[in-house]
């Protein structure tokens, strides 16, 4: 299964409303998102990858009922790993140089905006090896190769913005980017800024759009400004988007320049540890892994 396409469409309109932001807002989220709603049309998983074969039981009924479903990784008849969830999938992508592809699996757990867990496992050293458990949370990822090594980087699209003092509906997003970095997949951003940089410009379009001078419109602004920062910092570039702000959008806004100060330093820590900080690494057998508060039966 190839993940939908991570990125947004970029509104080309000349003044978004309130409801046309959150209109487009709410679209590019469901798309980024990736509801278990769009994933039952997705392709099968393959059923060998090396030495252990995949089996997915039940199969997804191709209607609007959900239903958990369990991928049981199996080494001749033992089973390795199980992982459960709603609209579980599985791919092959190259990740790492050298063997086999590696093996994607994700898994759904349901409920509004919520939530979508990536497991990644190589199997080149010989054994089942967990690369790494990515909780996107609202978000999806992709994989695309950007440097034309043969090895496929991880797309991450953070929500660490959502809910943060605006509506989901109007929240931004933070793109970043996961890759082998010859011992472990970690956080690459730096390599491919103008990955960011393209998300930052895209919400400062959107910010000059916004009527600053009606308060109504105001979550609007501040998330779309918040927006622009964030992927400029990671950009490397937050300086002179900081200095942009300041000089563009305090003196339209009056409400945006006496709010960012009480913000600032937290949208800076929101930002930064991205995406590694959303990635761990685990050889679990069993996902979710069992609540180590709960008394087994």
């Amino acid at each position: 299964m190839t993940r939908g396409n991570i990125d947004k469409q970029k509104n080309a309109g000349k003044t978004v409303g309130r409801l046309g932001l959150v209109g487009l807002l709410l679209s590019a989220a469901f798309t980024l998102s990736a509801p278990a709603a769009a994933q039952a049309t997705t392709p099968p998983p393959p059923k060998t990858w090396g030495r252990y074969t995949l089996k997915l039981s039940p199969s997804p009924t191709g209607d609007n009922q959900v239903s958990s479903q369990t991928l049981t990784l199996l080494d001749g008849t033992k089973a390795v790993l199980k992982v459960n969830g709603f609209f579980v999938s599985a791919e092959l992508q190259f990740l790492r140089p050298g063997g086999l592809p590696e093996l994607v699996v994700s898994s759904f757990s349901g409920g509004a905006h919520c939530c979508t867990t990536y497991l990644i496992y190589t199997q080149d050293n010989g054994r089942l090896e967990n690369m790494g458990i990515l909780d996107m949370g609202n978000y999806g990822v992709g994989f695309q190769d950007l440097n034309g090594d043969g090895n496929k980087e991880v797309i991450v699209q953070s929500d660490n913005l959502a809910y943060y003092d605006w509506s989901y509906a109007e929240s931004a997003d933070l793109k970043t980017v996961l890759g082998w970095d010859g011992l472990r997949l970690a956080d690459r951003t730096r390599f491919y800024s103008y990955l960011p940089a393209q998300n930052a410009a895209y919400y400062l379009k959107q910010a000059r759009e916004v009527p600053t001078a009606d308060a109504t419109y105001f979550d609007g602004l501040k998330s779309m400004v918040s927006g622009y920062f964030g992927n400029m910092i990671l950009a490397g570039k937050g300086v002179e988007a900081e200095k942009l702000i300041t000089e563009q959008f305090f003196p339209k806004s009056p409400l945006l320049k006496a709010w960012w100060p009480k913000h600032r330093n937290e949208l800076i820590g929101l930002t930064y540890g991205q995406p590694e900080g959303r990635i761990t690494v685990s050889n679990t057998a069993v996902w979710p892994m069992p609540d180590e508060n709960t008394d087994s039966p």
